[in-house]
């Protein structure tokens, strides 16, 4: 566990935000906020659990970035599998706020681990 967190702090402080291109940022932006309204939607809207809720609302959150990719294949750009990427990731953060905002998900922390602990 020691080296996972290790080795996420050397990426993170190896690629600084500057150093990543400005479209992946945006991409990465537009999955988030669109991964925990798709969340907070559903979870004010639905009975579902946990883990069908966050993959239906990750899916819709994905689902606008898929289809700007597929529009710039055919507009004259390329499709960037790296812009699909900061979508997923995006939304996937996105999704994870959008259950920790809404109560269903709890940070437990202690010296040696911390955890994601929740209803699944």
């Amino acid at each position: 566990m020691k080296t996972l967190v290790f080795l996420i702090v050397l990426f993170i402080t190896a690629f600084p935000a500057y150093a990543i291109d400005k479209d992946k940022v945006s991409h990465f932006a537009g999955g988030g906020v669109l991964g925990l309204t798709a969340d907070t939607i559903i979870y004010h809207t639905k009975d579902w659990e946990q883990p069908q809720r966050m993959v239906i609302s990750g899916g819709l959150a994905f689902i606008p970035g898929f289809a700007i990719e597929v529009v710039d294949e055919f507009s004259g750009t390329h499709f960037s599998w790296y812009d699909l990427l900061a979508d997923g990731l995006g939304s996937a953060t996105g999704v994870v706020a959008g259950e920790l905002i809404n109560g269903k998900l709890w940070i437990s922390a202690s010296p040696r681990r911390v955890s994601l602990t929740g209803h699944w």
